[in-house]
């Protein structure tokens, strides 16, 4: 019987095959360490380039609680004497009682239909530190209504004026008296439409010509707040660049989206914004090594007062030592900054966006675009656009506004027409004109 053998294979390709698996093997072990490489090159940027303030104040909120000093405690906080606790006390229930004559009328109305109003419990917050506020609401309580203003003071129930010093948050640029008229007259002429949905108003036009003379952008969409504006400003960056990282700087606020608040207050894991250093040389080439993942840079143009910091208030921007960090020198250094960073951004191919909701135009008339000589991507306003009527607008280049086309939103072009329209017969459109035609 014929026994057929299987040809042996030759030893060459047999070598040949094992030198190819292992160059194979070579390239692949390479690929894998430059990738991790790269990874812990861009973890390592990151980390000496992001902020600890918003982790270590989530993570501290989680660890400390609230409490509140009892009476006795609340006029020694400092380690004052008994003596001069004494005349804390009765300086503090003099002014208590001083508050009971002169606002009866408005307290009286206060207790009687807001206490169910959450905001202004999350305002009255602010007023004080936390462990002095259970005394200073129970004692001193200012209410929050009034009738009527006159110039910059508002009146309340009870006849008293009083001077408003923060401009009703920032959106009072022009002064009540101007935003009353520019009411009635912007109800004048667009009372016949009244609020349709859909079809808009020709003054919607007009205004879209000065936003555009005044960001200095293609186009506008309009919304209901600043905050909305934020969310559509992100998504839209986020939507045509295909990326969704969201890079803001220490100490900014962006409005009470949690897409946007990395720190205390938000309950969700947020793994898609990342809080940088301002003016920070490790954040610039954060922004370079993770341009691939980054859909925007927000910016809040305000932080050129307080970098690092939490944003300060209108009341803070007029203490002193606001006034002398935010010198000349220490402006002109932000302003390079800025400009360096939208350098960075431009090669990087990443959208800077200014977050202009809380200075609005107060830095410059066309803003802090004006104001810092750089130009942005991206531009957001809120309320001070309608004098405190509820308005978000976002400014961008066409190629941002992408998905945003062949639809505009028109529902919140009816709520701030009323206040631009007659603007526009005011001679505003003159001056908005003017910083149309600045380089």
């Amino acid at each position: 019987r014929t026994v057929t053998r299987a040809k042996p294979q030759p030893r060459t390709r047999i070598v040949a095959m094992t030198i190819i698996q292992y160059f194979a093997a070579l390239l692949a072990m390479g690929a894998l360490l430059a990738y991790f490489a790269q990874r812990m090159y861009k973890i390592g940027l990151t980390l000496m380039a992001t902020s600890p303030t918003p982790y270590g104040a989530r993570f501290a909120s989680g660890i400390l609680r609230s409490f509140a000093y009892d009476e006795d405690a609340f006029f020694s906080a400092d380690g004052a004497s008994k003596e001069v606790a004494a005349k804390r006390r009765a300086g503090f229930h003099a002014l208590a009682e001083s508050f009971e004559k002169q606002f009866p009328k408005t307290l009286r109305a206060a207790e009687t239909f807001l206490d169910g109003i959450s905001d202004l419990r999350f305002t009255d917050t602010n007023r004080v530190p936390f462990p002095f506020q259970k005394l200073v609401r129970e004692k001193l309580n200012v209410a929050s209504l009034a009738v009527s203003s006159e110039g910059p003071n508002i009146l309340d129930l009870d006849g008293n004026k009083t001077l408003d010093v923060s401009g009703s948050y920032g959106v009072n640029v022009c002064g009540y008296d101007n935003y009353k008229r520019w009411i009635s007259e912007g109800w004048e002429k667009t009372k016949d439409l009244g609020p349709v949905l859909g079809p808009l108003h020709p003054v919607v036009g007009e205004n879209l010509a000065m936003i555009k003379a005044v960001s200095k952008l293609d186009e506008v969409s309009f919304h209901m707040s600043g905050t909305e504006a934020i969310m559509c400003a992100v998504r839209l960056a986020a939507f045509n660049k295909r990326r969704k990282l969201v890079v803001c700087f220490a100490g900014a606020y962006h409005g009470w989206w949690d897409g946007v608040q990395p720190g205390p207050g938000n309950e969700r894991a947020v793994t898609d914004v990342l809080p940088l250093k301002d003016m920070s040389p490790a954040s610039l080439a954060a922004i370079k090594a993770r341009a691939s993942e980054i859909a925007c840079v927000v910016v809040n143009p305000l932080q050129g007062f307080n970098p690092n910091s939490p944003p300060p208030n209108d009341l803070v921007l007029m203490t002193s030592a606001i006034r002398k960090a935010a010198s000349n020198e220490t402006m002109d250094h932000y302003a390079v900054w800025l400009k360096t960073l939208r350098a960075t951004c431009t090669e990087c191919d990443v959208p800077l966006m200014f977050d202009e909701v809380y200075t609005g135009f107060r830095m410059a008339p066309g803003g802090a675009q004006e104001y810092y000589g750089v130009n942005a991507d991206m531009v957001v306003y809120g309320k001070t656009l309608g004098g405190g009527m509820p308005v978000g607008v976002v400014c961008g280049k066409k190629r941002t506004h992408a998905s945003l086309r062949p639809r505009t939103p028109p529902e919140s072009l009816v709520r701030h027409r009323h206040v631009l329209g007659a603007a526009v017969d005011d001679g505003l459109d003159e001056r908005v004109s003017q910083v149309g035609d600045e380089p």
